[in-house]
């Protein structure tokens, strides 16, 4: 065990994972049956390995969802081959994770970096006043670049906030950047959750439209006031430098290109390819960074800066391989199991009365979240358990909550993409992230809920 743990091998694991994904994409654009049962053997063993160098706390977690997705599997009467099967389910996820960073050199060789520390830069340094902009900031990416957004900024306010106390950087960072994400995202075209539920409801986009960017407004002008008060006073130990304001405008306006390109390759590829939206972000990262690069005339120091950040963090994957891997078994095993037809019954006892349907929905995605289950599963489920009390007076509210409720708690599920690449990068324990933001979970459900019964009043 001493010789597995050698600084050696811990360096080399980008060769484990790059050799996965490289598998995993041969497989997903063939479609052979070879590949793909090797695939899941090779998996098998990342997932041995990986769980061997995991922290302790990924190893209980990976156990329990393994134990429980097998149970719940081999109680419905499935075989371990189809147990095994499902290993692979989340690789298009763990494949996203692997190139995130290739995004980020782009915004940094291009000197972008330095222009979104000078949009959240506070003259004064007053932390308040930074909060504030650091959530439009990260509001603003986040409809454009979507999770990758969320890895940008943070690493921006960790080298603004370096000097300051770990309590205040965790907190200013884990608020500022998660909540602000989740409520750009809620009306967002390119937000899988909001594609499904449309799908699923069949309500129109364009109707919810007005009453999601009402959520998501209001919401924010409240947090924008807790915040207010709650970093008043306070102020950071940094030397601003003199903004340049011609220089800002210059770099604002090519990243605006930067993301808009990106809207539009994205749209693209989901109009010409039938693909999950994170394997959609995850196939275009790696050659619109390289385009962009080349564009920008920062290709070989792309290349360098983006090859030695990529080995690193692939190096340091290996939480992330445990924790989505081992849930690819429990979710399948959840779904193949009697718990959503007993989830239908009790939505069918309140069926006459709305908010309570409503309430409920929310109970069960937030519930679902605190155990592993990702709201994309949780309302693949709804859509199937909410048909007999869906109706078209109340589909509209009903859409909007699901919506709502499936992003609200994003900033709060400690095995939720968002906080758990966060805890990654910040070296903290999950559940810290989640009482960080529960509060704010609930409070963007409850809003949610009271502006879907009104929206069924017009």
């Amino acid at each position: 065990m001493n010789i597995l743990r050698n600084p050696g091998v811990l360096n080399s694991f980008f060769y484990i994972y790059g050799s996965l994904f490289l598998l995993f994409l041969l497989q997903f654009f063939t479609g052979s049956e070879f590949l793909s049962y090797t695939t899941t053997v090779y998996t098998i063993g990342v997932l041995l390995i990986s769980w061997v160098f995991g922290s302790r706390l990924f190893k209980i977690i990976g156990v329990l969802f393994i134990t429980a997705g097998i149970v719940l599997s081999l109680s419905a009467g499935n075989s371990i081959a189809a147990v095994a099967s499902h290993i692979t389910d989340n690789l298009p996820l763990l494949f996203f994770f692997s190139i995130l960073p290739w995004i980020g050199i782009v915004v940094k060789v291009g000197g972008m970096d330095s222009s979104i520390t000078d949009m959240i830069q506070d003259k004064a340094d007053r932390v308040e006043k930074i909060y504030g902009k650091s959530m439009f900031t990260s509001y603003f990416l986040a409809i454009f670049l979507n999770i990758s957004a969320l890895y940008i900024i943070q690493n921006v306010l960790w080298r603004l906030f370096e000097n300051e106390d770990d309590s205040l950087r965790n907190t200013f960072i884990i608020k500022s950047t998660l909540r602000a994400f989740a409520l750009a995202v809620i009306w967002s075209p390119l937000e899988v959750i909001v594609g499904l539920t449309v799908d699923s409801t069949g309500t129109s986009y364009f109707t919810l439209l007005p009453w999601l960017i009402a959520v998501s407004l209001l919401v924010g002008l409240i947090e924008l006031f807790i915040a207010t008060k709650e970093f008043q006073g306070m102020t950071l130990d940094v030397q601003s430098p003199e903004i340049d304001s011609k220089r800002l405008i210059r770099t604002l306006l090519k990243m605006l290109l930067l993301l808009v390109s990106f809207l539009g390759a994205v749209m693209i590829l989901n109009t010409w390819a039938a693909l999950d939206f994170i394997m959609t972000i995850a196939l275009i990262i790696l050659p619109f960074s390289f385009t962009a690069a080349l564009i920008m005339r920062r290709f070989r120091l792309f290349l360098k800066t983006g090859w030695s950040t990529w080995k690193d963090h692939n190096n340091h994957l290996q939480n992330f391989a445990v924790l989505f891997l081992s849930l690819g078994i429990f979710a399948g095993g959840f779904n193949s199991s009697a718990a959503p037809s007993m989830m239908q019954k009790v939505f069918g006892y309140v069926d006459h009365l709305l908010v309570l349907i409503l309430i409920l929905i929310m109970i069960v995605i937030y519930g679902l979240a605190m155990v592993g289950v990702h709201p994309v599963a949780t309302l693949a489920i709804l859509a199937e358990v909410l048909v007999p009390v869906l109706t078209p007076e109340n589909a509209l509210s009903i859409s909007l909550v699901m919506i709502v409720c499936g992003m609200g708690i994003s900033p709060a599920a400690p095995y939720g993409i968002n906080a758990t690449m966060t805890a990654q990068s910040m070296g903290l324990n999950p559940y810290k992230i989640t009482r960080m933001n529960i509060g704010f979970s609930i409070r963007m459900a409850s809003i949610g809920i009271l502006i879907a019964m009104l929206a069924l009043i017009f």
